[in-house]
């Protein structure tokens, strides 16, 4: 009889440890794929950053290349508007002119 309380005290410590050795195995292993998971969620995340940041750069220079072309434009309507500016007091002269000539 004292041989079968030893044999079972025995066997319920094996069996603690084989289920303490199991759990943290589990424990691991659930860790070892929740870590894959966040990677992958984590490269995911940052490829799209990347993307967005990517998209943002280019906007950025086509919005610069944008207003170089309505700087650039701007330019050239005020030398128009100028221009226009110098024609009217020219064809004002010419018309005074032939004015005062006609009245001579």
């Amino acid at each position: 009889m004292e041989n079968s309380w030893i044999i079972s005290i025995t066997c319920t410590i094996i069996t603690s440890i084989i289920a303490v050795l199991s759990y943290k195995s589990n424990i691991k292993n659930r860790s070892n794929e929740e870590m894959a998971d966040r990677v992958k969620r984590d490269t995911t995340i940052s490829t799209k950053l990347d993307m967005v940041i990517t998209g943002n750069v280019e906007l950025k220079n086509e919005m610069k290349s944008i207003n170089d072309k309505f700087d650039e434009i701007n330019e050239r309507v005020a030398r128009c508007e100028e221009q226009i500016k110098n024609f009217n007091e020219r064809i004002d002269k010419l018309e005074y002119k032939k004015n005062y000539e006609v009245i001579r």
